[in-house]
C-alpha cells in the first residue's frame, strides 16, 4: 500500500502523463499539418499512418487516466505503459542510429526524451506499488 504522499505524487504523475499523451494524440490528429509546418518537418505523403498513430496515442492517454483513477490496482496497466513508452524510445533510437539523424526529426527526438523520463518514473511507481 502506498503512503498518502506517494499516492498523491504518483496519481499526479499519471494525470500529467495522461493529459500529455491525450492532447498530443488529438493535436496531431486534427492539426498535424500545422505542427509539421511550424516544426519544419516534411509532411508524410500518405497521412493514414499518422491518423492511426495519433488515435493510438490519444487512447494511450486514456489508459494512463485509468491508472490515475486506481493506481494501486493498476500494476498490469503500468507495465503496458512502460512498454509503450520504451517502444517509442526504441523506435527513435533505432532509426537515429541505423538510418541517420536526418531521418528522425528533432521533435520526435524530444518526444523520445520525454517518453524515456516517463518510462523511468513509471518503473519507479511500479517498484513502490505492492502486488
Amino acid at each position: 500500500m502506498l503512503k498518502e504522499g506517494q499516492k498523491r505524487y504518483y496519481r499526479t504523475l499519471y494525470l500529467i502523463a495522461a493529459i500529455y499523451d491525450f492532447l498530443l494524440g488529438i493535436s496531431f490528429l486534427f492539426f498535424y499539418k500545422y505542427f509539421y509546418k511550424i516544426l519544419s518537418m516534411n509532411l508524410p505523403e500518405n497521412p493514414a499512418y499518422l491518423t492511426f498513430s495519433s488515435l493510438i496515442i490519444a487512447i494511450f492517454g486514456f489508459l494512463l487516466f485509468l491508472i490515475y483513477l486506481d493506481i494501486e490496482k493498476a500494476r498490469k496497466l503500468i507495465i503496458i505503459a512502460i512498454l509503450i513508452k520504451l517502444s517509442y524510445v526504441g523506435t527513435v533510437l533505432f532509426y537515429y542510429f541505423t538510418v541517420g539523424s536526418d531521418y528522425v526529426d528533432l521533435p520526435f527526438r524530444i518526444f523520445a526524451v520525454f517518453d524515456f523520463i516517463f518510462a523511468v518514473l513509471f518503473f519507479n511507481s511500479l517498484k513502490n506499488i505492492k502486488a
